[in-house]
């Protein structure tokens, strides 16, 4: 399956502890050149069935300060080429010329962004409209927050919907749940870039569930929260 961030369900947030640097917003400048407010990073390996669709679910987004960091993961098919085609110039693509692995390549794509959030989109899911502006306003307005994920509707390739997926109610809900599975999708999360970086990225002894690493580590001496906020993506 594929994933859509929804509209309608609950952002669940990962507050800032006390004492951890780099909560506060970033002054907008007027220079043409300055650093967009949001990095999207998406990596891919031989994604060319679902790339474009993905790729274009971030340029249809309503809040339009972002950048797309593409890191191409050693692919052997043309999805690079497909997303080139596109004539987007927000859209930074580097290739790595051979698979560096999933952690390795999202660690890489982090040194590349340049946003004051990184809002991760995976290349076979797609975003909703209005995702970047809902979650940006729910950093923007509470700065004690690390990151906020969504709820999500999962999609066959088709584009079908054929289910929905709510987040937990509540802190203890919360924790619960990361005891025994992940409740948080990777392409739903805005992230402070500042934090991440601080606790070293995507934990690299992980081949596999990198992100689910990264939230146990931004949950360290955390709370998780529920906002009743509406929001944004879908997943096949």
């Amino acid at each position: 399956t594929r994933f859509r961030n929804v509209t309608g369900v609950q952002t669940c947030a990962l507050p800032i502890s006390a004492g951890v640097a780099g909560a506060g917003g970033a002054a907008h400048a007027a220079d043409a050149d300055r650093a967009p407010r949001v990095s999207v990073l998406m990596t891919c390996h031989d994604a060319a069935a679902t790339i474009e669709e993905s790729v274009r679910s971030v340029i249809a987004q309503t809040f339009t300060d972002w950048e797309l960091v593409l890191v191409d993961n050693g692919s052997t098919d043309y999805s690079v080429e497909i997303v080139e085609r596109l004539g987007e110039a927000r859209i930074r693509i580097d290739r790595l010329g051979r698979d560096i692995g999933r952690t390795a390549a999202l660690n890489h794509g982090l040194t590349r962004c340049r946003g004051e959030y990184v809002a991760v989109l995976d290349a076979d899911d797609v975003a909703d409209p209005s995702r970047l502006a809902r979650q940006v306003a729910v950093l923007d307005e509470r700065p004690e927050v690390a990151a906020v994920g969504s709820g999500y509707r999962d999609i066959d390739a088709l584009g079908r919907a054929i289910g929905t997926t709510y987040l937990p109610a509540d802190a203890a809900s919360m924790r619960h749940r990361m005891a025994h599975n992940e409740p948080l999708v990777h392409s739903s999360v805005t992230m402070r870039a500042t934090i991440v970086r601080e606790i070293g990225g995507y934990p690299t002894k992980y081949r596999y569930a990198q992100d689910f690493a990264l939230w146990l580590a931004l949950l360290a001496d955390r709370k998780s929260t529920r906002l009743n906020s509406s929001h944004v993506s879908e997943s096949r």
